[in-house]
């Protein structure tokens, strides 16, 4: 009976102990209610108060993406006013690729859809006449420019914002210029054998050829047919040098532009990986890779977050409007969230001290429940002791025997007694080392 006494302790202490052991487990940081917003917010911090890195391209993708999550009207405002300045202006569209002079029909065909998308007059801008400028770069063959996949998808996406957009000539010149394979090459100009598709030039030119309509139906299924390969498992797009944002970002708007919902969900689901929480370095900006690189990363974060605004916002070049603008950008609100950890917290810590003091109040109760245990365990070993000297009591000759036998029974009463209830000290102490 002492060692059940002891093993019914040990299994009511058992839960108190599990309990008293179970660690809490932490919350991981949850992702941004609004991650285009949060990501703009972000960017809109990294101007210098009129552009970005005082580089027409580079303001050029921050105002896109601005304009894609439909905040920061001043800023771009702002931003176009410093742009509209021949002096800066001039040698962004008067340079091509290679980085002669000439003019560059693609960087004035983003200027032009800039400008027209932030309600601008893309005819003239900077000094130059852009819109005139750009059609009159069109080649024999429909491509504009240098001839390249490039060059001519920006320059359709430009006119396709002035009265003149671009026809069926500029959707001979993109089939003109397709691999192959469906894809389209970043310097390859006639489409050969030898042209190797990549991500980005292909993602690029689906808004165009959706620009278009029908005349460049055949190309655009192509195209996607062939984006559509190459992603990846995880919805990532890998530009040369891995999986990363940019190349993502360019291919998930392609498929809003096409339609293709499914691996546009999937690509904006690999994006909003590479987005940095409240906890990270940059709140709202998103890595150009996973792990950054330790010498370039913190500069790719600009352009990686510029373009992956487009895809997260929930929009495309082809379609993408800006009206209904708020003037400011919000601040990433990582401020509620703080306060949220803190609230969390301070619930963790009074359910911890609920916890501890429910902990104790069942300990407090099995060391009662045992104590009684031992109380009843005695106190039916005294009551079973008493009971057998008491039976054999009226079996002895007590009224005809003499004193001398008298005597004797009553020693062996006492003897027998002492037996029945000599060990209970011991059993006392035994139970308390149980305890």
């Amino acid at each position: 009976m002492r060692h059940l006494a002891g093993r019914v302790l040990i299994a009511a202490a058992l839960p108190v102990t599990l309990l008293a052991a179970s660690p809490a487990h932490a919350q991981s940081s949850e992702p941004f209610a609004e991650p285009a917003a949060a990501a703009a917010s972000w960017l809109a911090a990294q101007s210098d108060g009129t552009a970005w890195n005082q580089d027409p391209a580079t303001t050029l993708d921050a105002v896109i993406g601005l304009q894609a999550a439909r905040v920061g009207a001043d800023q771009v405002r702002t931003a176009l006013e410093w742009l509209n300045d021949s002096e800066v202006l001039s040698p962004y569209v008067n340079t091509d690729a290679t980085g002669a002079a000439g003019f560059n029909a693609g960087s004035a065909g983003k200027v032009m859809y800039v400008v027209a998308t932030a309600g601008g007059d893309p005819t003239d801008f900077g000094g130059i006449k852009l819109a005139e400028e750009v059609a009159a770069s069109q080649a024999a063959n429909g491509t504009y420019g240098d001839g390249t996949a490039l060059s001519t998808a920006w320059a359709v996406l430009g006119l396709s914002r002035t009265d003149t957009a671009a026809g069926e000539t500029a959707a001979a010149g993109l089939a003109a210029v397709q691999c192959p394979d469906g894809g389209f090459s970043y310097g390859d100009a006639d489409g050969g054998d030898d042209c190797v598709s990549d991500a980005d030039t292909t993602g690029l030119a689906v808004p165009a050829l959706v620009s278009l309509g029908d005349p460049a139906s055949a190309s655009l299924e192509s195209a996607v047919t062939w984006l559509e390969g190459a992603q990846a498992e995880d919805g990532g797009f890998d530009g040369g040098f891995g999986e990363n944002a940019n190349t993502t970002a360019v291919a998930a708007q392609a498929f809003l532009a096409a339609g293709r919902a499914d691996a546009a969900e999937r690509a904006v689901a690999f994006l909003l990986t590479l987005q940095f929480g409240c906890d990270g370095a940059a709140p709202g900006a998103f890595m150009y890779t996973n792990p950054e690189d330790a010498d370039f990363g913190e500069a790719t974060r600009l352009l990686a977050t510029a373009q992956a605004i487009v895809p997260v916002a929930g929009q495309n070049l082809a379609t993408l409007d800006a009206s209904g603008s708020a003037a400011d950008v919000p601040a990433v609100d990582c401020a509620s969230a703080d306060a949220g950890d803190a609230t969390a917290t301070a619930a963790e810590e009074d359910e911890s001290g609920s916890t501890s003091w429910l902990t104790w109040a069942i300990i407090a109760a099995v060391v009662v429940i045992a104590a009684l245990i031992v109380v009843f365990t005695l106190r039916s070993r005294r009551g079973a002791g008493s009971g057998d000297t008491a039976a054999e009591a009226p079996a002895a000759p007590v009224a005809d025997a003499p004193k001398t036998d008298d005597a004797e029974e009553a020693a062996a009463d006492e003897s027998a007694s002492d037996k029945s209830t000599g060990d209970e000290p011991g059993d006392d102490s035994g139970e308390g080392k149980d305890k």
